[in-house]
């Protein structure tokens, strides 16, 4: 299986803060069935773009050396999360920012909102030819109380990772249902778990695998897990259901 989401970088991010604690996630992810990761920090900052890709390319070349060296079979691709900011549009250097040098780029929401501009923040992005992949939408408020606000991303030609926390509950209840809802009406399109530690956080994969099972068919199951992902990794394009809109259901209240 393929990590899509991962903060296993050392000393760079929130996530591994050693090589240690790197080594231990990579451990833990060989043991969930993980075979490759792509390593995505956090990029909050589109002025020094160049400076970031150079330090996270110099940790991930470090990284693998060491996995190599203690012939951990996991293979360390490099990728970013990018967080939704009109001036990383204006910058330039996106490309750079990309999931191993393709065309799709991860793109993380404000946890709290969805910004009047991610429309266009999404707009321009596809017409830069970039295919933007929204970081975990199942966590945002806004689409929590209404996951209709993420139809129109989609529509726009976005793709969705959901986190595998979500899925298993690790993060509630109303997080776990709107991950529910977004996975079974064609706005989840693949996983990741965004582990920043060996713990609680960490890389795994195999309980929310199964969960999956249980919500989706079994083709449905099998193109998240085990054909998008790669085919994002390696640049192909992805073949998607159309998005549904949710219909919430109706309450009858009586006295």
């Amino acid at each position: 299986m393929l990590d899509l989401h991962c903060h296993i970088l050392p000393e760079v991010d929130d996530g591994a803060g050693s090589i240690g604690e790197a080594l231990s996630m990579a451990a833990v992810a060989v043991k969930e069935g993980i075979d490759a990761v792509v390593a995505t920090p956090h990029c909050l900052d589109a002025r020094n773009i160049d400076a970031f890709v150079r330090g996270i390319e110099r940790q991930r070349q470090q990284l693998q050396r060491v996995l190599d060296a203690q012939q951990m079979d996991l293979d360390i691709f490099l990728g970013a999360e990018v967080f939704m900011d009109p001036s990383f549009i204006k910058a330039g250097g996106l490309e750079r920012l990309t999931i191993n040098a393709t065309s799709y780029i991860l793109v993380e929401l404000p946890m709290g909102e969805v910004p009047l501009y991610a429309e266009d923040f999404i707009y321009r992005l596809r017409l830069m030819g970039f295919i933007p992949i929204i970081a975990h939408p199942e966590r945002n408020l806004e689409i929590m109380r209404d996951p209709n606000i993420l139809y129109r991303l989609v529509d726009l030609g976005c793709l969705c990772q959901i986190n595998t926390g979500s899925i298993t509950g690790l993060f509630g209840k109303q997080v776990k249902r709107c991950a529910r809802i977004l996975l079974t009406h064609g706005m989840g399109h693949v996983l990741g778990t965004d582990a920043h530690s060996d713990g609680t956080r960490g890389p795994y994969m195999k309980r929310a695998v199964e969960q999956l099972k249980s919500w989706l068919d079994e083709e449905q199951v099998r193109r998240i897990v085990g054909i998008t992902p790669y085919h994002i990794l390696e640049g192909k394009m992805v073949s998607t259901e159309p998005p549904r809109r949710y219909k919430p259901r109706m309450r009858i209240f009586g006295f």
